[in-house]
């Protein structure tokens, strides 16, 4: 499944937020998600995906890529973390480094040309502790949603509360089932196809560890289209 705002908008060039949702194997599903970059800049910016019960926040699953791009935090590699909508507020889950390199894997992230990209494998049925029912399994039918914001190290910010902005966060109208998510799409005619042959292959950097240099450009991630949804 994928979305993207505004109508008609290339994921490659000007749309403001996007995700995509793709089975790839028996227990893994591709998450590729872009977002215009803030302005003014921020020091770090999140995109996230958001698994409902119904079509608005609260209690939520939360995928969200944190991507640092100035700042103290200019050299950070990017990073995902796995959250819970409680209300209208956002709270990440612990996971130790084996819980997360479990349930995330193949991650890639960068701002290219004013604009956030990322993408990442996530488990459909988890194999770590659900966190007292914070992790879920994404096996039953279920609303998404893609939202994008500032960040902190611990934490994300609000997102753009304005209905009327193109960064406001879109939501399906129908709900989908993680299982069943084709894995075949067909991209619009003149949409020209660039796959990422990329990988960071070790586990990104926590924010609590020094930084270093993270000087190799990543391509910029294929959104491959089968269905687009503007809300």
């Amino acid at each position: 499944m994928c979305m993207f705002r505004p109508r008609g908008c290339n994921p490659n060039l000007d749309c403001t937020i996007g995700v995509t949702v793709q089975v790839i194997g028996q227990n893994q599903m591709k998450v590729q998600m872009v977002a215009a970059t803030i302005i003014p800049p921020v020091q770090q910016q999140y995109v996230a995906v958001a698994f409902s019960h119904d079509k608005a926040m609260g209690n939520d699953s939360v995928s969200e890529c944190v991507i640092s791009n100035m700042g103290e935090f200019v050299g950070y590699e990017p990073e995902v973390y796995v959250s819970y909508n409680k209300g209208k507020s956002n709270d990440r889950v612990f996971l130790n480094d084996d819980e997360h390199d479990t349930l995330f894997s193949d991650l890639t992230g960068e701002v290219v040309d004013t604009r956030l990209v990322c993408e990442f494998t996530q488990q459909k049925m988890t194999q770590i502790d659900n966190k007292n029912g914070l992790i879920w399994n994404l096996n039953t039918p279920f609303y998404v949603m893609a939202a994008t914001g500032s960040a902190q190290p611990d934490e994300v910010n609000a997102h753009e509360l304005n209905r009327d902005s193109h960064s406001f966060p879109i939501t399906s109208e129908e709900t989908f089932n993680p299982i069943t998510f084709g894995n075949n799409f067909d991209h619009p005619n003149g949409f020209t196809l660039k796959i990422n042959t990329n990988r960071i292959e070790k586990r990104p950097m926590r924010p609590t560890e020094a930084p270093k240099a993270y000087a190799s450009l990543i391509p910029l991630i294929s959104f491959v289209l089968s269905l687009i949804m503007i809300f």
